[in-house]
């Protein structure tokens, strides 16, 4: 959107979809070795749920896509609220999760938590270049 309130937390989102691409992608190609960077124990149930999360990852980052590029800006602004409790929600339960903290673990917690810190700066920042709508007299 050329004229948005919301460049810089559109540009987050780009940037959040590419990630959670990449991300699907390692899931569906490889799920045990994600299951193991992040320190989980990994059996047959838990590679299978990561392969499934990479699927709804798929989703997640095309809608992502989507909406920072073609959605208005309240609707984008409800979105980027969503992604700031998603990130953070991401964050804790990445900390939280049992097995062993390994570097992964930490660098997914921070991915997390540095989204939802971006979000919360982008947001209220007005982009340049924007041109506010005059309000029209009767």
């Amino acid at each position: 959107m050329r004229n948005s309130r919301y460049r810089y937390s559109r540009l987050v989102m780009i940037i959040g979809s590419i990630v959670f691409a990449v991300s699907a992608g390692v899931l569906l190609v490889d799920p045990f070795a994600f299951v193991s960077y992040i320190g989980l124990t990994s059996n047959e149930s838990v590679v299978w749920s990561f392969r499934l999360t990479g699927v709804l990852l798929v989703a997640l980052a095309t809608h992502m896509a989507t909406t920072s590029r073609n959605a208005g800006d309240p609707a984008f602004r409800r979105a980027a609220l969503v992604m700031i409790l998603a990130s953070i929600g991401l964050a804790v339960l990445t900390y939280l999760a049992p097995g062993t903290a390994t570097t992964g673990r930490w660098v997914f917690v921070g991915i997390g938590a540095g989204f939802a810190a971006l979000y919360m700066i982008t947001l209220p920042i007005k982009s340049i270049g924007y041109k506010e709508e005059q309000p029209t007299s009767a």
